[in-house]
C-alpha cells in the first residue's frame, strides 16, 4: 500500500533550521515575532488539520474488496472520512473494534447520532468484522 505522505528531502547534519540564510549566503539572526502581535491573533483554526472528505483510492479499493450487501454506500457518500479511517484500521483488530465502539456506542451522552441508512451500513459491517475475525482465529 503507498503511503498518502510525501517523503521530505535529506538535510545535511550541519544545516541549522534556526538560522535563515540570506541571498549572499550569510546566515540572519533567526526573530521571533513581538510578543503582542502573537497575543492578539487567533491560532485555532490553524492548530488541526482539515479531514480530508472524499474517499481515498486505498479506500475505494477496500470498498470494493468487501461483498456486495456489507458495502458501507451510505457511510462512504455520507461520511467519506469515517470511512477512509475505517479503511486504515481494517487490519488492526483492536484498533478497528474500538473505532466502531466509538461510532456506535454514545460515551459522551447527547450525540446526535448518525442518520438511519449510515448507522446500519456501521452496524452491518461490524458484524461482518467480527464474524470475519473470528473464522481468522480459528
Amino acid at each position: 500500500m503507498m503511503s498518502i505522505y510525501q517523503l521530505r528531502p535529506k538535510r545535511l547534519i550541519d544545516d541549522d533550521v534556526t538560522q535563515p540564510v540570506t541571498h549572499g549566503g550569510t546566515p540572519e539572526p533567526a526573530s521571533l515575532p513581538p510578543a503582542d502581535q502573537d497575543s492578539a491573533q487567533d491560532w485555532s483554526g490553524l492548530r488541526k488539520a482539515t479531514p480530508v472528505n472524499y474517499m481515498l483510492p486505498s479506500s475505494l479499493e477496500w470498498l470494493r474488496s468487501l461483498p456486495e450487501d456489507v458495502r458501507p454506500m451510505a457511510l462512504a457518500i455520507q461520511y467519506p472520512r469515517i470511512a477512509n479511517l475505517i479503511a486504515l484500521q481494517w487490519s488492526k483488530p483492536v484498533e478497528c473494534c474500538a473505532y466502531f465502539d466509538g461510532l456506535l456506542v454514545d460515551h459522551r451522552g447527547m450525540r446526535k447520532g448518525f442518520p438511519a441508512d449510515v448507522h446500519r451500513d456501521l452496524q452491518t459491517l461490524r458484524d461482518y468484522y467480527c464474524a470475519l475475525r473470528l473464522t481468522l482465529v480459528e
